[in-house]
């Protein structure tokens, strides 16, 4: 017995239709003046929350968004409407900073910096970029990726942001004093292909980076 009444099923026909054909979410290059201030505007969010809670944001990170120069990646979603939302932005270093007594140094890497998600939207981004970033790195030929977050003070014997990167495959492999003075940890993730992602993250930016992009293509 069929109990869903004719306006609900109009409702959820409607909706159905209102969803966007094809993968829900793309990562590609911010590469207009609206995207690199839909990022800084989203950095300069989270900074503020940062600040509620004591933590100063260096202003070249914001800075760097406007920079037209910068290999700036944005997450989007698409709306029902037609309309998408930057989720999260990020930097691609293709050449980073090798750092002493990590094993396999010399393999080729792809580095993330300044990676930031919307406040308030939750921690399914943060998977969404790493399955991306494992996928991308190994598509480009690299090994690994590499990234910092903040880290505890020496001695605390648990952080939840580290706690919440680790649970997505980052390992930490040692601390440093940054440009900024802050001490933060060293982050690794293995590359590796991920078949199907393609179904829900779009990505047109190149493999290589002096091949231009063409089209809207996939992560295959």
């Amino acid at each position: 017995m069929n109990t869903t009444s004719p306006a609900a099923a109009e409702r959820a026909e409607t909706q159905e239709e209102r969803r966007p054909a094809g993968p829900q979410y793309e990562i590609r290059p911010l590469s207009t003046d609206a995207d690199r201030a839909a990022a800084a505007a989203l950095v300069d969010d989270r900074a503020r929350q940062l600040a509620a809670r004591g933590i100063t944001l260096p202003h070249r990170h914001l800075a760097a968004y406007r920079n037209a120069r910068a290999e700036a990646i944005g997450l989007f979603e698409a709306g029902a409407d037609g309309e998408e939302m930057l989720l999260g932005c990020l930097m691609l270093h293709r050449q980073p900073e090798q750092h002493p007594r990590i094993e396999d140094e010399n393999e080729p890497g792809l580095g993330l910096s300044l990676l930031y998600t919307a406040p308030g939207l939750g921690e399914q981004y943060g998977w969404l970029i790493t399955l991306w970033a494992s996928h991308y790195a190994a598509r480009t030929g690299a090994t690994w990726v590499c990234a910092e977050a903040p880290s505890p003070a020496s001695g605390d014997a648990s952080d939840p942001l580290l706690d919440y990167l680790s649970s997505l495959g980052w390992l930490v492999t040692g601390t440093r004093i940054n440009r900024d003075g802050d001490r933060v940890a060293r982050l690794r993730l293995n590359a590796q292909e991920r078949k199907g992602l393609s179904g829900l993250i779009t990505c047109p930016i190149p493999f290589d980076a002096a091949r231009p992009a063409h089209g809207n293509a996939g992560l295959r």
